[in-house]
């Protein structure tokens, strides 16, 4: 059994250059171990046993599969966007799963990702969806602040987030184009982007500590969203169904919640009155 450690995050331009070496040396999913830094033991013990169980049924069927060359692998480019997104996934098993649809895809079935019922299909598509909301939540959910740039005249912004899984590149164009003209760093526990409104530069594992701890205008954000907030409809359950409590941390406007929510009834309660004797 051939072990492949992938050691970058999220490791797909890895995956992606060990993939094509083992297709082309007509290696089977069944008899590689991926390996990352976040796998766990028992991930590991689990992922031999299936192994050990998949290959026993499929041993004969690896002897007739023909070794292809480089030239004769086309892979959908349906496939790889997939791939790119499920890689993204936190799921230490991301990896040998995306082999095992790869290697389905071009020995055994073109079409295999239209068989909506097939397992895994069912989790690729399950990984994909996950990854894809954790990104859409960090454009909703992300807030800067403003810090003291060096030269005292442009203005800086910093954001501390933490996503689920590793979608901080994937929303990195977003940011890019909606803030293109301001200075900013996104801080994520595993990776940092910092934009200085030309280029944009990657740090892996930065420290929190960049982050400033409040912002000299957030209090004017603060008092409008008191303000907008109406007593009358709040709603909470819908709240924390499009904003979990998990995310609260990072919003400043979250400590207002709370507050807002407990005196909601009386204040409601208060505007009948006087909209009453009006």
């Amino acid at each position: 059994m051939k072990t492949i450690k992938i050691f970058q995050i999220p490791g797909t331009e890895e995956w992606r250059r060990e993939a094509r070496i083992a297709l082309h040396n007509n290696l089977h999913p069944n008899d590689i171990l991926w390996l990352v830094e976040d796998s766990t033991q028992s991930d590991l013990f689990d992922t031999l046993s299936i192994n050990k169980q998949e290959h026993s049924q499929n041993q004969s069927c690896n002897h007739r599969q023909e070794k292809r060359s480089h030239a004769s692998i086309a892979i959908p480019k349906s496939a790889i966007e997939l791939f790119n997104m499920a890689l993204c996934h936190k799921d230490p098993q991301r990896f040998s799963l995306c082999y095992r649809v790869l290697w389905r895809i071009v020995f055994e079935d073109r079409y295999l990702l239209q068989r909506k019922t097939d397992n895994d299909i069912i989790t690729l598509t399950a990984l994909v969806k996950a990854v894809r909301r954790d990104a859409y939540k960090m454009s909703a959910y992300l807030r800067f602040r403003k810090i003291d740039s060096p030269d005292n005249e442009t203005e800086r912004f910093v954001a501390w987030y933490e996503p689920e899984h590793y979608s901080l590149e994937l929303k990195l164009d977003f940011f890019k184009t909606r803030f293109k003209n301001m200075q900013w760093s996104i801080l994520t526990p595993y990776r940092a982007a910092h934009w200085d409104m030309t280029s944009m530069v990657l740090q892996d594992t930065p420290s929190r500590a960049q982050y400033p701890k409040e912002d000299e205008v957030e209090k004017y954000w603060l008092t409008y969203y008191a303000n907008i907030f109406n007593p009358a409809r709040p709603k909470k359950k819908a709240m924390l169904s499009s904003m979990p409590k998990k995310y609260w941390k990072n919003m400043p406007e979250t400590v207002l919640i709370e507050d807002l929510i407990r005196t909601a009834e009386s204040k409601s309660r208060k505007m009948i009155d006087n909209a009453a004797s009006d």
